[in-house]
């Protein structure tokens, strides 16, 4: 029997762990897309959109994928669930609040809040962040963080963050986004020898974020090449303020970036980037 927008919401949050148990636990994919619209609306900034970009990266994610719920709630057509994702294939196990929408008996709208799964001896409240014990560290993790090979949805998961926090970074926690993305002594190289570190980079991305708070940054290509990510971006926005020297003029920038990341442990460790940014003064200026 189809489920209605009347459905109740016991009957949501059912079919809601139904359809994760199938996809996350199963990796059934054939049976898992009678859960998912075709149409299905993704809003992660960490999964490629659509129903094909979620069951791709579950695809090269390890088939020892383990995702266990805890908390459920379920109002109207919405559903949240507290849950564990282990042994992800990166050095923490991920702590995700998922928020769906329910359409036609069907998933098809999707929303989450991410964090790393804090061990014993990083809480500072000393409390878990899941359940009522700490886990034990992710079989990656125990195993000095052994990576899988680097895949292009891996590593569009991998930057993700970073780029979200290149996105109206007036309106986003820079150093929380950085930080999901990158190792703590992350280097961001602009010269061959010259580099920021993380910290150093957040307030970059903050004060442009005030200069040009529509700034976007958009991948537009990404390739893999053994444990480096490169993106290739485009860059717009109208600055407010003088920027670089150039003053506003209601005009604004359309440019493109080239960076190299190197992964390590399933984090950024290093940036070599180069930015047309002569070209964007031009265009202000014009």
């Amino acid at each position: 029997m189809t489920l209605t927008r009347k459905t109740a919401p016991e009957q949501n949050k059912k079919l809601v762990l139904e359809a994760f148990n199938t996809l996350f636990n199963k990796q059934d994919y054939a049976a898992a897309e009678k859960f998912w619209s075709p149409n299905y609306i993704q809003h992660s900034a960490h999964i490629p959109p659509g129903r094909d970009g979620l069951f791709n990266l579950i695809k090269a994610s390890p088939p020892s994928l383990k995702y266990e719920h805890g908390l459920i709630t379920a109002e109207g057509d919405f559903v949240m669930v507290h849950g564990r994702y282990s042994n992800t294939g990166l050095p923490a196990n991920w702590i995700i609040v998922d928020i769906v929408r329910i359409e036609e008996g069907i998933l098809a709208e999707h929303w989450d809040v991410i964090q790393d799964e804090a061990t014993r001896e990083q809480s500072k409240s000393g409390n878990p962040m899941f359940g009522a014990s700490f886990s034990e560290p992710s079989r990656q993790a125990a195993a000095g963080a052994a990576v899988l090979p680097l895949t292009t949805e891996r590593a569009r998961m991998i930057v993700a963050p970073l780029y979200d926090a290149l996105n109206e970074p007036a309106k986003k926690d820079v150093a929380a986004l950085l930080a999901k993305a990158a190792h703590s002594d992350y280097r961001s190289y602009h010269t061959n020898e010259e580099w920021l570190s993380r910290e150093q980079l957040a307030d970059i991305f903050k004060n442009m974020g005030v200069i040009i708070p529509d700034l976007r940054w958009e991948i537009k290509d990404i390739r893999v090449i053994g444990d480096q990510i490169v993106v290739r971006g485009k860059a717009t926005g109208t600055p407010k303020e003088d920027f670089w020297g150039a003053k506003p003029t209601g005009k604004g920038f359309n440019t493109m970036a080239l960076d190299v990341f190197t992964v390590k442990n399933g984090k950024l460790a290093s940036c070599y980037h180069v930015e047309n940014w002569l070209t964007a003064l031009q265009q202000i200026s014009k």
